[in-house]
């Protein structure tokens, strides 16, 4: 029992199955990407039938300059694990360079990270414990992250890290430690995408792609996904997790600006005799600033 707190893990940043119309939740290098005032909600049940499991909403918007040179956005995502919660607000820029038929793009991102503990709802056994009577029930914490993008009509390549700053808890109730070694604080978490639509005619479109995700103290994870999409309009796809999940996937694009979509996940690992998955919803809306042409839908 002394060991536990040196050897406990949990997750603290949010999962998304969605995350090929979510790339500003992980990149800030993708603001101004679509070409449009883009806008986009995901709501994120994981686990259902877990007392206190991951329930996550986040909205997004972002848009670019006028010379299409510059992005700006802003996102606001919320999370709560049990009495855990935490809300994080992200101001991204980008700045993007032509290189012939592709755009590279370099984010930079500033963030407030207000974390809260409502030990009110905690089945606590000993009311009188330091850590309950000194810990704050809300804290501020500012951090920084960075960003590079390069993508084209038809494929992306992504690398990012949202939160550069290890926040230390320690630093906020100094007069607390556990182990000797401190209350622990923020991990600093490695994003890679990359996607690539296929054409297979008129009427049909193929897209492969991938996340790769790496934080201290836990294994690597990969989300492998195959996207089909039928007349621009209808997706339907599949996606593995490595070690957690196979996902189902459903898009459906109202028009080449509004788009909905689910995601259901059911686990492969153990957790499976105790959950019956992980549902997620999207919508989204881009605001085009030209009227010329037929726009096809975006599809990352």
């Amino acid at each position: 029992m002394c060991l536990l707190p040196s050897l406990g893990q949990a997750q603290q940043d949010p999962m998304y199955s969605q995350y090929m119309f979510n790339g500003l939740a992980f990149n800030p290098a993708y603001a101004g990407s679509r070409d449009a005032l883009s806008l986009s909600g995901l709501a994120r049940m994981q686990w259902v039938g877990f007392s206190g499991s991951p329930v996550t909403q986040s909205f997004n918007f972002h848009l670019p300059s006028f010379n299409r040179r510059h992005g700006f956005g802003l996102g606001i995502v919320n999370d709560q694990i049990s009495f855990l919660g935490q809300t994080w607000i992200n101001a991204d820029y980008a700045y993007r360079l032509p290189i012939g038929n592709v755009k590279l793009a370099f984010g930079l991102r500033g963030t407030v990270d207000i974390f809260r503990i409502a030990w009110e709802d905690a089945d606590l056994k000993d009311r009188t414990d330091q850590i309950t009577i000194n810990y704050p029930s809300q804290t501020f914490l500012p951090n920084v992250g960075c960003g590079v993008y390069l993508y084209s009509n038809s494929a992306y390549l992504g690398l990012s890290v949202p939160r550069i700053l290890v926040n230390n808890f320690d630093s906020i109730i100094p007069d607390i430690s556990l182990d000797g070694n401190g209350i622990r604080g923020l991990k600093r978490h490695y994003f890679a995408t990359a996607g690539l639509v296929l054409r297979m005619g008129e009427r049909l479109k193929f897209k492969p792609s991938l996340l790769f995700k790496y934080v201290g103290g836990a294994p690597y994870q990969i989300d492998l996904n195959l996207n089909a999409y039928f007349r621009d309009r209808l997706g339907i796809g599949v996606s593995y997790r490595t070690g957690d999940a196979i996902v189902g996937l459903f898009d459906l694009f109202l028009n080449s600006q509004l788009r909905m979509g689910y995601a259901f996940g059911y686990p492969i690992s153990n957790l499976n005799r105790f959950t019956s998955g992980s549902h997620e919803l999207m919508l989204g809306y881009d605001f085009r600033f030209k009227k010329d042409g037929i726009f096809s839908p975006r599809l990352f």
